[in-house]
């Protein structure tokens, strides 16, 4: 099994490990603490690193210390989990609760902040939107929030974030379309309404494009930025809609 860092963009690989049918999570994870010592020079406290599942680039569910492996989480000979070191406790506790990757919009700074994890007890978009007002001050009646196109970290022009993604779908589930949150890891993004976008001179504008440009290709993510204004045109087959849309 291998293990990489999800921490770190990209993704880095830190060790392969062997993990025994009928173990535990947190038994692999006291198994893990010296061979991430003495090979990747991280000093770990068991309490402060969790492992979750992998696929491709996303960080998806958290395993929990009492799962066990070909019982509760099903591993193969070149399966590949994430390591991510947390900054506090593990909040995640219950199967029931979901971990959201949120990143707040500040439109009149033209800014995105570093995320930051919110753990919920349900699906409730209402849940969501009070956890995020309480951490960051936003009214609730002013909070809006959209889900991150593509794979992980998401990344999006600071040029397009405010007319591109779908803001404030009215759904009062996470679970159902268009969002289909089901899984720790997805990433949402929140702005308050009332904050009105920074007006850009063109020389602005082309010098932040050309840094956008510069920043997105590091990453991988396709630029696709016009400088028109206008919210782009969704087109959908015979009413079904392309889910794949927008995504890289």
């Amino acid at each position: 099994m291998s293990i990489f860092c999800s921490c770190i963009q990209p993704c880095k690989f830190l060790v392969d490990a062997v993990f025994a049918k009928g173990m535990t999570v947190r038994q692999s994870k006291e198994e893990l603490l010296p061979q991430l010592r003495d090979q990747c020079k991280l000093d770990l406290c068991i309490d402060r690193f969790r492992l979750r599942k992998k696929t491709w680039k996303n960080p998806g569910t958290v395993f929990l210390d009492y799962h066990v492996y070909e019982e509760d989480i099903n591993i193969s000979s070149n399966w590949e989990v994430f390591l991510e070191i947390l900054d506090e406790p593990e909040k995640m506790k219950s199967m029931s609760q979901l971990a959201v990757l949120t990143r707040r919009w500040s439109p009149a700074q033209m800014k995105l902040e570093p995320f930051q994890e919110v753990v919920l007890e349900s699906s409730s978009v209402d849940e969501l939107k009070e956890k995020l007002s309480d951490k960051s001050g936003i009214p609730l009646e002013n909070l809006e929030f959209a889900k991150g196109r593509g794979t992980f970290p998401c990344d999006i022009s600071v040029l397009e974030i405010h007319q591109d993604l779908d803001w404030n779908p009215k759904v009062s589930t996470l679970n159902v379309w268009p969002l289909y949150i089901c899984d720790d890891g997805a990433v949402v993004f929140y702005r308050d309404k009332t904050e009105e976008l920074m007006e850009l001179s063109d020389e602005e504008r082309n010098e932040l494009m050309k840094k956008e440009s510069s920043r997105l290709l590091k990453t991988g993510h396709r630029v696709n930025y016009s400088p028109r204004k206008e919210k782009a045109l969704k087109i959908y087959l015979d009413g079904a809609p392309n889910k794949d849309s927008g995504q890289d």
